[in-house]
């Protein structure tokens, strides 16, 4: 790459950045003006996952997602709004980038309120930290609260626990050290990890077991204060997995 494309680069992540933070910074005034009316109608269930997001309050998705799109001077109608939500349940995905960005973040947004209830109350933690090769039934990569799969792990300062981080609610929960996160395997010539010096403190581990990857960011050594944003920031690493898993595959196809 360039010295003149990676300041392109540059600039278009700083570009996206701010627009994102403008979206964030609606979304926690909002959870400070109408997050406890909204947090006393959850309905939580008494084993995991406590609220998926097809349980979440609509009216609060809606509402929220609505807020967003005056945020970013986009005028629509509260009913055309249902409509797309409708249509989008219905399978039709149809919809315009930056509209889907602002749902999936008021999504996430309405999530966080029932993580903070289930950190609020507290849960029995063996209920939801199996070691996935003693329990493969139960995936410990699915949050325990929305239910929704995580991709990212992080090493927490200042010992290296290990935990699972849901971009969805926010949500973390403890999971084994070493291993595949996704099939439990301990076999240490099979897990491969990946990294580039371009992303320092974040590695992407590679399951030839399961076929799985995954990131994993170490908190000791890198400071994130937003850790959807740090993965959406860091995608290129997941592109170039893929293609490294693909590049491996083709190997293997090639000496078979």
């Amino acid at each position: 790459m360039t010295k003149k494309s990676k300041l392109v680069v540059a600039e278009n992540v700083e570009q996206a950045y701010q627009k994102y933070r403008q979206l964030k910074l609606e979304v926690d005034a909002w959870r400070q003006e109408r997050g406890s009316y909204w947090q006393a109608s959850l309905s939580m269930s008494d084993e995991s996952p406590y609220l998926p997001i097809s349980d979440l309050p609509q009216d609060a998705i809606i509402e929220l997602w609505q807020r967003l799109n005056l945020s970013a001077k986009v005028e629509i109608n509260d009913s055309d709004l249902w409509e797309m939500w409708e249509q989008l349940k219905s399978g039709n995905n149809r919809m315009e980038a930056e509209m889907a960005t602002r749902l999936q973040i008021a999504v996430n947004g309405v999530a966080k309120l029932a993580s903070q209830t289930v950190n609020e109350t507290g849960v029995p933690e063996q209920k939801w930290n199996p070691r996935s090769s003693e329990h493969p039934e139960k995936s410990v990569v699915a949050c325990p609260v929305c239910g929704e799969i995580s991709t990212l792990a992080v090493l927490t300062a200042p010992d290296g626990k290990r935990v699972m981080h849901c971009n969805t609610c926010n949500f973390e929960w403890p999971v084994q050290r070493t291993g595949c996160l996704y099939c439990g395997s301990e076999d240490s010539k099979k897990l491969f990890y990946l990294k580039n010096e371009a992303f320092p403190g974040i590695e992407m581990g590679v399951c030839q077991v399961c076929g799985q990857y995954f990131k994993e960011i170490d908190g000791r050594m890198l400071y994130a204060a937003d850790y959807f944003w740090e993965d959406m920031r860091t995608l290129p690493l997941n592109y170039a997995t893929e293609r490294w898993i693909e590049e491996q595959v083709r190997k293997d196809n090639q000496i078979n």
